[in-house]
């Protein structure tokens, strides 16, 4: 360490020391009253996580910080705008301040020169640091600071807005970087980390304009938050990829910034194939998009855990469904915190390191009463399932003052919104309730509401059913919130309640394209044998669906209740087989519930009674239909006929040293792409400068290729988006759309 490091080191710990003991001596001169404490929000030194309870707290003070706040994602670009805007940002700040939030998150970067970034970008072009954009960010943490917000940095953004990763790849493939082709290469493209790299140490290496601190030793800064929302699609390592990513530049920021700030990943909270709770994700494919949250869990590398909440954006359900989802959701990731570290009762005496979790993103589209709704209860379950330490952050999106554009449909208005604001305050006051009785010594009262949660769960005493089709017995349960009131009265007592999901195989998750397979999942609870009906899915005719499982349920101590069937059906479909034609956009269905004529094993729609018609998911999310993937417009097989042999080059047989030649063109430029011909790897050039056609060639062989061989061929690719070629995964069943062919000869043949 230089003399100069040393003389910092010396002022930094000198100060650090004069604030701790004017903060002893406004205490014992100033003792606080039983009504009214120290304000916590003042900020005196950075925020840690306590190793032994997992709690954020000030360095300096110790005391707890609440961690309740919002996104205002905006900020520093407004701050650079017109009086309006700036005026907005001064708007915004106040309110969080009355609302006793202690935590604001936003963008730090905008990357690129867009004309709608109106000339604030952070980073133009790569390496470009705006020095105007960033003086304005110093401006920006200056009055965060004299208003008692701490604020989490976010650093870039997996999604196109605000510039975010796509723009390090796009600066990556016009320096030459091959291995830059799509937004997942991000993460492991040499040019694309440099870039990134040289930005982080820029920014945490920063001296703040207006007050001369270096940012290393600024409290103001809660965290630095590497990206926002990070997917690795096509992802076969389980996490690995991304958790290497994380560790390589969270030892950057360490590395610059002394160690000093808490280091975070704005995760969605997916849990992965592998994860016991990997059945709670909100669609299918979440499993598979590369983050792992256990994994980061357990790393060293991120000091605490954050958690996203979007039921409207995850889920194309109703609202029940969603309430039960949320609450599942956010009880997953409190008891696996608790798993990774021992019992809550137990983590005071865990060696382990403790890692709070942040809600960092909830939000709710109107109607206002819904969106309360839903905030009490996330607020409300956070509170349930962290009730001995409360050491859980939760941050809604998106903070405004009124007349500000709602670009996204969920922005809370201060002052207008009040309802949605006094839920919020009384959250604010729950959490500095419990932490003032904490620092008094007071035992903890109850706070959580007893309340019915009326999402539909069924609490019933019900036996763990086993995984072979016998019937069980269930005790009459004491709470019938399973029922649905308005289903019985529907179909006259028939249907009890139903579940409805659907699901895809395409990786992207609740996404489907031509060749994907889509299926819905389908089960009622009735009190009479039923038959159901599928029609208008995935260009199919109306058909009868047969059960793929039944369990009838009795209940034991009230013989007076009628026994219960529950089967579930099970419909699957490729999306384009028969030629059928989708929509772009959600998919839909149409189920039919009959009731089955005594004594027939089953019937048909058109003597069917039905009683009920779904046509809506209940579970899970609506999958989309997507026919931008790319797909073979055109293939032909050709012979290079070694010898020129005009005779032969016209003909379609090939003999040995000769060459089978495969024109393939796609729908749209394609990148990655491969082709096998007769089951062999072929060399494969552009036909196109587009990128939208190829050849491929192998060589005819002795012993790999017998006389009278059809030649067969296969090809894939992706799209420069990653999406992946239609039809390429059914080898089988490629055929050239010309009819041309291609034989092996005989090779004693004349």
């Amino acid at each position: 360490m230089s003399l100069g490091c040393r003389e910092c080191a010396r002022i930094t710990a000198t100060r650090a020391l004069v604030a701790l003991v004017l903060v002893l001596v406004l205490a014992l001169t100033h003792p606080a009253s039983t009504s009214r404490a120290p304000d916590r929000r003042v900020i005196t030194g950075v925020v840690v996580v306590d190793e032994r309870t997992g709690t954020f707290m000030d360095s300096i003070t110790r005391r707890r910080v609440r961690a309740r706040g919002a996104n205002a994602y905006w900020l520093r670009f407004a701050s650079m705008g017109n009086e309006r805007e700036r005026e907005n940002v001064h708007k915004t700040l106040d309110a969080m301040r009355e609302l006793g939030l202690d935590v604001v998150r936003t963008w730090a970067f905008m990357d690129g020169n867009e004309k709608s970034f109106d000339g604030r970008f952070t980073q133009g072009t790569r390496g470009d640091f705006r020095e105007s954009s960033h003086a304005a960010l110093d401006r920006l943490l200056t009055t965060c600071r004299e208003k008692n917000l701490r604020v989490i940095l976010t650093l870039t953004n997996y999604w196109p807005d605000y510039g975010g990763i796509d723009r390090y790849v796009e600066w990556a493939r016009e320096e030459g970087d091959s291995n830059a082709r799509r937004r997942e290469d991000f993460y492991t493209s040499t040019k694309c980390r440099d870039a990134f790299a040289k930005y982080v140490e820029f920014l945490a290496g920063r001296r703040n304009t207006v007050t001369g601190q270096l940012y290393r030793d600024d409290p103001t800064i809660f965290s630095y938050q590497l990206i926002n929302e990070p997917r690795v699609r096509g992802d076969t390592s389980d996490g690995a990829v991304f958790e290497e990513w994380v560790r390589a530049f969270a030892e950057t920021i360490r590395r610059v910034d002394g160690g000093r700030h808490l280091v975070s990943v704005g995760t969605e909270g997916f849990f992965a194939a592998s994860s016991p709770r990997v059945s709670v994700n909100p669609f299918s494919g979440a499993e598979r998009l590369g983050v792992d949250i256990d994994r980061l869990r357990r790393s060293d590398s991120i000091d605490f855990v954050c958690v996203h909440v979007w039921t409207d954006d995850w889920m194309d359900s109703d609202e029940a469904s969603k309430r039960r989802f949320v609450k599942s959701w956010i009880a997953a990731h409190l008891e696996a915190d608790d798993a990774s570290t021992g019992s809550t009762k137990s983590s005071m005496n865990s060696t382990t390191k403790v890692k709070p979790v942040v809600f960092e993103e909830f939000g709710k589209h109107r109607p206002v009463k819904i969106r309360d709704d839903h905030f009490e209860r996330v607020f409300r379950h956070v509170r349930e399932h962290d009730a001995a330490h409360r050491r859980s952050g939760a941050l809604f999106w998106l903070l405004a003052p009124d007349g500000v554009e709602d670009y996204d449909g969920f922005s809370v208005y201060s002052p207008s919104d009040s309802s949605t604001l006094d839920v919020i305050r009384r959250e604010v006051e729950s959490i500095e309730s419990f932490l003032t009785r904490r620092e008094r010594g007071e035992a903890d009262e109850e706070e959580v509401e007893d309340e019915d949660d009326d999402d539909g769960e069924d609490d019933a005493n019900v036996e763990d059913e086993d995984e072979d089709e016998e019937d069980v017995v269930v005790e009459f349960p004491e709470d019938e919130s399973d029922v649905d009131d308005d289903v019985q009265t529907l179909t006259s007592g028939l249907v009890r309640s139903y579940a409805c999901r659907m699901f895809s195989s395409n990786p992207r998750g609740a996404r489907a394209t031509y060749g994907d397979r889509v299926g819905l999942e389908f089960a009622a609870e009735s009190t009479a044998p039923v038959d159901v009906f599928v029609a208008e899915f995935a260009g199919s005719a109306r058909e009868r669906v047969a059960a793929t499982s039944s369990r009838a349920v009795t209940f034991a101590n009230d013989p007076s209740r009628a026994e219960t069937t529950t089967t579930t059906h099970t419909f699957e479909r490729i999306v384009g087989d028969d030629g059928a034609y989708v929509d772009d956009g959600p998919m839909t269905f149409r189920i039919f519930v009959a009731r089955r004529r005594d004594g027939a094993e089953s019937s048909t729609f058109e003597d069917a009674d039905v009683a009920l018609v779904v046509d809506a998911v209940t579970e899970g999310t609506t999958v989309v239909f997507d026919s931008t993937a790319p797909y073979l417009v055109d293939a032909f097989l050709r012979p290079y006929v070694a010898r020129g042999d005009a005779a032969d080059a016209r003909s379609n047989a090939l003999r040995y040293g000769d060459v089978a030649v495969l024109y393939a063109a796609f729908s749209e430029p394609v990148e990655e792409f491969t082709a096998r011909l007769n089951g062999r790897e072929a060399f494969v050039s552009a036909a196109s400068s587009h990128g939208d056609a190829h050849y491929a060639y192998v060589e005819i062989e002795r012993g790999a290729d017998a006389p009278g061989d059809a030649i067969s061929f296969a090809v894939d690719a992706v799209d420069r988006a990653g999406v992946p070629c239609y039809a390429c995964k059914s080898p089988e069943s490629m055929k050239t759309t010309d009819g041309s062919a291609l034989i092996v000869a005989d090779a004693d043949a004349d």
